[in-house]
């Protein structure tokens, strides 16, 4: 009884421990969307600086993402700053103080014959656009802005740091998305980013990535392996260009129940490029081009697919071999004390 009651316990833990069957085949799923979910602080960027751009080989740009995501302003110490906010884009109407009807604001150098006041936020930023100018400095200092009460980081202070998290859906095609210097614009089919040369080493893009993920996690997946990357600008280098370059893996997840999950995983590598090149004897290096401080996401997909399926057998194959069990170990029973027996009597007929 002991030895059935060991093998019995032995087949309902074989039952009850879930079986995964992984197999890769062609990727040939089409007009999907890629779900991009993320968590990263930036220890010395403002959340009025901080702004997330994707684009990818189809032509599609997307700027300032900021109506999908949750800004959390941070102080030098790394401490919460109020409430996470977000800039809504065109989902609600602006809140700003009354004004004179007689009053005109300033355009800070961007008025124009036709246009001489700029009395909000909307009308400052237009006007610089057409200008081909940034517009960091005007969302944080300008009049404008800081009357616009619609816009929770138009008051920050130098120092601060800033928390992203959200969700953001790209096509399923090779891409990137990023955090740059500048102010970016989309002109004659190319992504810009305009800034000022002399200000690009003030931008420290110094960063914590809490998590980055293609989709829903499924049970047991493994981690991710860019949560929990810091990387810190060195004073002695100075700031640059951070590039995570990204392999997604589209995979299938089919539960024991036959729910099935696309997600993604992904692997990664990664290269920085300083602003500022210095030769081994500590004079700049001469003849380079321009690096745009920043972290950019260069991402691509492979062409196959991971199909990943959780089984259980069904519950008559464990009655099967439960009974399978109890009856070959009788069985055996038999035939060990029919051999005994034997051995037995032919001892007494010997010694008889």
């Amino acid at each position: 009884w002991f030895l059935i009651f060991v093998l019995v316990v032995s087949e309902l833990h074989s039952h009850f421990t879930v079986k995964s069957q992984e197999h890769m085949i062609v990727d040939t799923s089409l007009g999907r969307k890629l779900r991009v979910n993320l968590n990263i602080t930036f220890h010395a960027l403002t959340c009025a600086e901080v702004h997330l751009d994707a684009m990818d080989v189809a032509g599609d740009n997307q700027l300032n993402i900021e109506h999908d995501m949750l800004k959390q302003r941070l102080s030098p110490g790394g401490q919460l700053i109020g409430e996470p906010g977000a800039e809504i884009i065109g989902e609600k109407e602006k809140e700003v103080e009354p004004l004179p009807a007689d009053y005109c604001g300033p355009c800070y150098g961007a008025e124009t014959d036709e246009v001489k006041c700029c009395n909000t936020c909307d009308d400052l930023k237009a006007m610089y656009v057409r200008k081909g100018w940034a517009l960091t400095n005007i969302l944080k200092d300008s009049v404008q802005c800081l009357r616009d009460r619609s816009n929770p980081f138009a008051n920050v202070k130098s120092g601060e740091g800033c928390r992203v998290s959200g969700v953001m859906n790209v096509n399923k095609v090779a891409g990137n998305f990023h955090v740059a210097h500048g102010e970016s614009i989309v002109k004659d089919g190319h992504h810009i980013h305009q800034f000022n040369v002399a200000e690009a080493p003030n931008y420290n893009i110094s960063h914590t990535i809490h998590s980055i993920s293609f989709g829903e996690p499924y049970p047991d997946m493994p981690p991710n392996p860019l949560d929990s990357v810091s990387r810190i600008i060195d004073i002695q280098i100075g700031t640059g260009l951070f590039q995570y370059f990204i392999k997604v893996v589209p995979t299938i997840y089919t539960s024991e129940n036959g729910e099935q999950l696309y997600t993604n995983q992904y692997t990664f590598t990664e290269r920085f490029r300083p602003l500022v090149m210095m030769n081994p004897d500590g004079t700049q290096q001469q003849g380079l081009g321009v690096v745009l401080p920043g972290m950019f996401f260069v991402y691509d997909l492979a062409p196959f697919l991971i199909e990943i399926k959780h089984t259980r057998p069904p519950i008559s194959h464990l009655l099967t071999r439960i009974c399978a069990v109890v009856g070959g170990v009788f069985s055996l029973m038999g035939v060990l004390d029919s051999v005994l027996f034997r051995i037995q009597k032919l001892r007494n007929s010997v010694g008889g």
